[in-house]
Parts: structure tokens; sequence; C-alpha cells
């Protein structure tokens, strides 16, 4: 007898119960939707995008809405920069970074940019390199728990935990790149006690250099 696979639901399933017959969220979860709601009125909506499939060739790329001048707007702004054919070109590459089937995933991608918010170019190249990172060691650590050999568990693990390693030296590299240029002042906080009678001196003292009576 042969024994039956364990079921996978997906995250999304086609057959969704009817909200009519779900239980209303507690006080709890109430709250936290309400202060959720309030949060996300501030939020940048991201960018979003079209994608369909070509039989022959790469997908066609395109605007979701009538507005073709407002969404180049709001892509050349969602990396960092002023050129149709920069942004036209990283778009390309978050496609390749995610390997993107369908518009989905790469509105999920375009968010995961959008949430960095490139400043400029430079900005907008890490951030994508940080996608294509972050997605890799995702990945690799799936690959892992399906492995069956030791061996290939450790491989997986080992080439994740490197992407892991890159991926947070890229966040360091765009706070430092974010910092450049940018003057710290620090300022100093002296408490000063004047017994009656007294005079205070803020400031530095510095003693002469003769002989003391």
């Amino acid at each position: 007898m042969s024994k039956s696979k364990s079921k996978v639901v997906p995250l999304r399933p086609a057959d969704v119960a009817p909200i009519s017959s779900r239980p209303e969220p507690g006080q709890r979860i109430q709250k936290a939707i309400q202060e959720a709601a309030a949060r996300q009125i501030d939020r940048t909506q991201p960018i979003k995008v079209t994608m369909e499939i070509q039989p022959d060739g790469p997908p066609v790329i395109g605007c979701p809405h009538n507005d073709a001048d407002g969404f180049m707007v709001h892509l050349r702004e969602t990396f960092g920069g002023g050129s149709n054919d920069f942004a036209w070109r990283q778009l390309g590459l978050v496609r390749t970074a995610v390997n993107a089937t369908d518009a989905e995933e790469m509105n999920a991608a375009l968010a995961f940019i959008g949430g960095i918010q490139p400043n400029d170019q430079i900005e907008a190249a890490l951030a994508v390199q940080m996608l294509g990172t972050h997605e890799a060691s995702v990945r690799l650590l799936a690959t892992a728990m399906k492995a069956g050999h030791i061996d290939s568990i450790e491989r997986y693990v080992n080439m994740a935990t490197k992407m892991q390693r890159t991926f947070t030296a890229q966040v360091e590299a765009m706070k430092r790149y974010r910092s450049s240029g940018v003057q710290t002042i620090r300022v100093q906080h002296q408490n000063v006690t004047v017994e009656n009678g007294g005079q205070a001196i803020v400031g530095d003292v510095h003693r002469g250099g003769g002989p003391q009576g």
C-alpha cells in the first residue's frame, strides 16, 4: 500500500470560502486593522505593470491604466532618475532578477524597489542587485529543504548564507552611499553648578605654565 503524499495548500486557493461564512475579526484584530489602515494612507503606492507572455520572444510589459505619460513619470521616479531608457532597462533587469512569469510577480518585485526609494541611478542599480540577492538566497534555502542528501543540503545552505551576507553588505553600502557628504553636527551638553558667590566658566580652561604659589 503506497503512502499518500501530504496535501500542499496554496497560499491563494482558487475556491476561497465565502466571506459570509467566516467569523468576524476580534477586537484586537479590528484595532490592528484600523491602525494599519491609518499608516497605509501615508505610504507611497508602488508602480504596477501589466505583463503578457509571448509564445516567441520576451514578455511585453506595459502600463495598467490610460495615463501613459504619468506611468513613465512614476517609472522614472521608481528608479530614481530622469531617463526613460535607464528605467526600462532596470525594469527588464527586475524581471530577470526574480524570473517573473506574470504581472503579480513583477509588481511584487517592483514594490521591493519602491520600498527602497532610490534617489539616483547608483541607488537604483544597488536596489535591483539587492532584489536579486534576496530572491536567490530564499530560493537556495527552499532548494536545501527539498534536498535529500546531507551534502546537498549543506551546499545549498552555504550558498544561501553567502547570498545573505552579500545582502547585508549591500544594505550597508546603501547606507554609506546615502550618508556620504552629509555633515554630522555633534552637540555636547555640559552641566554647570555654580555655588553662591561663585562664577561659572563655560569652555576650555587652560592654566598658565608658571610656578604655583
